[in-house]
């Protein structure tokens, strides 16, 4: 649908900004359907730290704060460079060039210091590293050089913060996207910690917030599109107004959506000869902490414990199959057994996760983003409620996203109780395409239009 409202401007400039990770996969698929619809419009990129090769691999021209080093004087590169060069061991990346590094970190270390004064930037960055970066002062100056009619931003500190709150200063519009839940702090701790309406601190958050970063800001984008109803409600339990709330999906999943991923899936059992196996995949991953509550301890043993029970498991029913697929950063130190007729060792890296989620009948997660992507396409997800990460932060099952499992012997179980009687997709599931979504939020707040409250895709139909 190539339509725009009577006040877009016909050739309107955006700005879009993201970090890499999944917040450079939701902004890829929204510029992507922005472009569809404004064929005039001009989108500046600036693809932050490890979004650059994402951004390369999907086609896009990206700018980094390489290329935006002239915004400074002569002198404050000079002072900006010296900066980045200090704070350069043990912040450097492979797929990061190192002149990109430098501006990155000079720059944001020089804003920092424009801010507090030298000494007060220093103690930030000796308590907070890169993590305490709010360049406000740079942005102003990016917006004045791009002159967008929109800012697109992620849900990201640090520069994506400052992009947003730099657009509400000049009075442009911005849109957000948060790729999460929001969760919020109860309201005697968000009186305790937040600061004034409109003020924000350097350090990565507006305050010393008990809850969601982003649910914590004071200064918010003009549109946040989030996930939910769920997450809509957490926002507006920590003082979003519900009117600049968009319910539209994670673009970041939409590759579940497609067409090829589905014929990669069926490629996949085809190979393995599951075409009619009864499959579950595993999705685990180390333990960042312990918790009082539970025996399983940070690290590795509660996931190594799920996979041997799930490997036992497949031997209780003949149509019984499984993935194991272990975090992408730890895979490697887990001991890989050989693979079976019932089982498959996925490698990440090797095997993209989209396709294996989509040949899954049941997912069996921790806390893992997968766990999310599962219930957005209707496949049913288990999320083992002893995990300490589940306890101390928060749990799928309580977010209404998965079915609970007590603990590691009780996977059998609940395994073949979703397998063999499967449960109607949660409210979590989507059946539209969010980018599309999102691109329909962007163009609504380029004609200064008004959405009505809760803006949010058709029901569900059948997944």
């Amino acid at each position: 649908m190539n339509t725009t409202t009577a006040s877009t401007p016909a050739s309107p400039r955006l700005l879009a900004v993201a970090y890499g990770g999944g917040h450079i996969a939701m902004m890829l698929p929204v510029l992507k359907a922005l472009r569809a619809r404004l064929p005039g419009a001009h989108i500046d990129l600036l693809a932050l730290t490890t979004a650059r090769r994402a951004a390369l691999d999907a086609g896009e021209t990206p700018l980094g704060y390489a290329d935006l080093l002239h915004l400074l004087s002569p002198e404050e590169q000079t002072q900006a460079l010296d900066l980045g060069r200090a704070l350069q061991t043990g912040n450097t990346h492979p797929d990061i060039p190192e002149a990109e590094t430098l501006a990155y970190l000079g720059i944001n270390a020089w804003d920092l210091q424009q801010q507090l004064g030298a000494v007060a930037a220093q103690q930030v960055l000796t308590e907070k590293g890169r993590h305490g970066f709010y360049p406000i002062g740079f942005f102003r100056r990016v917006l004045s050089q791009f002159k967008p009619d929109l800012v697109l931003a992620t849900n990201s500190p640090r520069s994506e913060q400052a992009v947003v709150d730099a657009a509400s200063e000049a009075g442009v519009p911005s849109l957000s996207m948060l790729d999460l839940f929001g969760l919020a702090a109860p309201p005697e701790v968000r009186e305790r910690t937040s600061p004034p309406e409109g003020e924000q601190k350097p350090g990565g958050g507006a305050s010393a917030f008990v809850g969601d970063a982003f649910a914590a800001r004071t200064r918010h984008p003009s549109r946040v599109c989030v996930l939910s109803d769920a997450v809509r409600d957490n926002l507006m339990r920590a003082g979003w107004a519900p009117e600049i709330i968009a319910i539209t999906g994670n673009p970041a999943f939409d590759a579940l959506h497609s067409a090829a991923t589905r014929q990669a899936a069926a490629a996949f059992r085809a190979q393995l000869g599951w075409q009619d196996k009864k499959v579950v995949l595993l999705a685990a991953h180390p333990e960042p902490r312990s918790h009082p509550d539970t025996r399983w301890p940070e690290g590795d043993a509660l996931p190594l414990a799920m996979e041997a029970e799930l490997r036992r498991w497949t031997q209780t029913r003949p149509d019984a199959a499984l993935i194991v697929r272990h975090h992408p950063n730890h895979w490697h130190r887990y001991p890989r057994l050989p693979d079976s007729p019932e089982v498959h060792f996925s490698v990440p890296g090797a095997e993209p996760i989209d396709p294996l989620i989509l040949a899954a009948d049941g997912v069996v997660v921790q806390t893992t983003t997968v766990g999310l992507q599962a219930a957005s396409v209707g496949i049913p997800v288990l999320a083992m409620q002893c995990s300490p990460g589940a306890l101390s932060a928060f749990s799928f099952a309580t977010l209404g996203i998965a079915r609970g499992v007590a603990d590691v012997p009780d996977l059998p179980a609940a395994v073949n109780a979703v397998l063999d009687h499967r449960p109607e997709p949660t409210t979590w599931a989507r059946p539209t395409l969010a980018a599309d979504a999102v691109a329909d939020e962007a163009l609504a707040l380029l004609g200064n239009a008004t959405l009505p409250p809760f803006h949010k895709p058709a029901a569900i139909s059948a997944l």
